[in-house]
C-alpha cells in the first residue's frame, strides 16, 4: 500500500478500492491540495458520487484536525441514469426509480473510519450555494 504525508497519509489501497473515476495521481494531487487547504479553515467538496473523492479530501482533513463538508443531490448525473454509458445497477433504488448514491457513499465514509471528518450535505449545489458562507 502507498501512503504518503504525515499523520498516516493516504492509503492509496483504500481510495481505490471505492467505486469511481478518480485515477491514483489525481487522488493523490487531491489530498496534498487538501491538506495544505485545511490549515486555513473547513475544506468543501461539490459532488462526491460514492465517495472515492471524499476519502482523499476527508483524510487530509482529518490529520489537520479539519472538517470537510461533501455537498452532493445522490442521484447521479445524466450519464449514470439507466440506459446510459456508466449506469451502475448496484446504486438502483428500485423504491424511488432511480440512482441513489447516498447509501454507498456513506458506507464509504464508515468504512474509511471518516464519519467524524466528512459531514454529507444532500442537496443541489446551488441550494447550499445560497447560505454558504465559509
Amino acid at each position: 500500500m502507498s501512503r504518503e504525508g504525515g499523520g498516516g497519509g493516504l492509503d492509496l489501497a483504500r481510495v481505490l478500492s471505492v467505486k469511481g473515476f478518480l485515477a491514483a495521481a489525481e487522488a493523490m494531487h487531491l489530498y496534498r491540495v487538501a491538506r495544505e487547504a485545511a490549515l486555513l479553515g473547513p475544506c468543501l467538496e461539490v459532488g462526491s458520487y460514492c465517495g472515492r473523492s471524499a476519502v482523499c479530501l476527508g483524510t487530509a482533513c482529518a490529520e489537520r484536525g479539519q472538517v470537510l463538508f461533501s455537498i452532493d443531490h445522490h442521484r447521479g448525473s445524466e450519464e449514470q441514469q439507466p440506459g446510459e454509458e456508466y449506469f451502475d445497477p448496484a446504486l438502483f433504488d428500485p423504491r424511488r426509480g432511480g440512482v441513489n448514491t447516498l447509501p454507498c457513499f456513506r458506507e464509504t465514509l464508515h468504512r474509511a473510519g471518516l464519519e467524524e471528518t466528512v459531514v454529507p450535505i444532500v442537496c443541489p449545489s446551488r441550494l447550499a450555494a445560497r447560505a454558504w458562507r465559509t
